[in-house]
C-alpha cells in the first residue's frame, strides 16, 4: 500500500512541481510566485530542460551544480544570453553539489547526471527537502529503487522521473486501454529496447555524436562515462 501511495503521490505532486508549479505552490497574493529551481548535472540533458525553463515566466534558475568544466561553461553561455544573470554554479570537485542542496533558496532541482550518481544526488536533495524532477533511470538496483521508496516515507519530498517516452501519445493510449481492460487481463508482459547507440557511445572527444570511436577520459558527453557503464 505504501509503495502505490508513494507512486501515485509522486506522479501528482512531483508533476504539478515541475510542470504546473503555480498551482501546487499557491501562496497568498503579495508573496513570492515563482519556482527556484536548481540543476545538478548539466551536460546536454541538463541544458535541455534549462533551454525549456528559460521559456516559462514562473520559474527561476538559482543554481547549477556538475563538476565538468566545459559543460559549466556551456551552461554559463545559455543563461547569459536569457534576461537570468544570477545563476550560481558549483563545479568544484564531484561533491560540490552539496553546497548547491544547502542553499535554502531553492524549491526542486532536475538531477540529469550520469546514472552511478542518480540514487544520492535523487535521495540526498529529497533529504534537504527539494523535490526531485529525475532524469532515467534514477536507480541502478532494486535497493536504490526501495531506497527512494524509504526516503520518500522519510521525508515527503515527492520525487518524478523524467521519462519522456511514459507521457507520449501512442504510449498513453495503450495504458488508457489497459486501464479500461480492453485486452482482458494482462499476466505477463515483455519488452525490448532497439536503439543503435554507437553515434552516441563513441565520438572525437570534441564533438557528441557520429565523429569517432573515442570513449572514457578521451570522449566527449556520453561517451565520457556512458560506453564504460556499458562496458563495466
Amino acid at each position: 500500500m505504501k509503495r502505490r501511495n508513494f507512486i501515485k503521490n509522486t506522479s501528482m505532486l512531483g508533476a504539478g512541481a515541475l510542470i504546473l508549479p503555480n498551482s501546487l505552490f499557491a501562496r497568498p497574493s503579495g508573496l513570492r510566485k515563482k519556482v527556484r529551481l536548481g540543476f545538478i548535472g548539466v551536460g546536454f540533458r541538463g541544458q535541455n530542460h534549462i533551454n525549456e525553463m528559460l521559456k516559462r515566466n514562473d520559474v527561476e534558475i538559482v543554481a547549477c551544480a556538475d563538476p565538468d568544466a566545459q559543460m559549466i561553461a556551456m551552461t554559463k553561455a545559455i543563461l547569459d544570453k536569457s534576461s537570468q544573470h544570477k545563476c550560481a554554479y558549483y563545479s568544484e570537485g564531484e561533491d560540490d553539489y552539496k553546497n548547491l542542496l544547502k542553499r535554502e533558496d531553492i524549491d526542486a532541482v532536475f538531477v540529469a547526471s550520469p546514472w552511478r550518481w542518480h540514487y544520492r544526488h535523487g535521495t540526498e536533495a529529497m533529504k534537504a527537502g527539494k523535490i526531485v524532477g529525475m532524469e532515467v533511470c534514477g536507480a541502478i538496483s532494486l535497493e536504490e529503487c526501495f531506497g527512494y521508496v524509504k526516503t520518500y516515507e522519510d521525508t515527503k519530498v515527492p520525487i518524478m522521473m523524467l521519462e519522456n517516452v511514459c507521457y507520449r501519445r501512442d504510449v498513453m493510449a495503450i495504458l488508457n486501454m489497459v486501464k479500461k481492460g480492453m485486452f482482458g487481463e494482462l499476466i505477463h508482459g515483455q519488452g525490448g529496447y532497439e536503439h543503435d547507440l554507437r553515434g552516441v557511445l563513441f565520438n572525437d572527444g570534441k564533438t557528441p555524436y557520429n565523429s569517432g570511436v573515442e570513449f572514457g577520459e578521451k570522449g566527449f558527453s556520453e561517451a565520457k562515462w556512458r560506453t564504460k557503464h556499458y562496458l563495466e
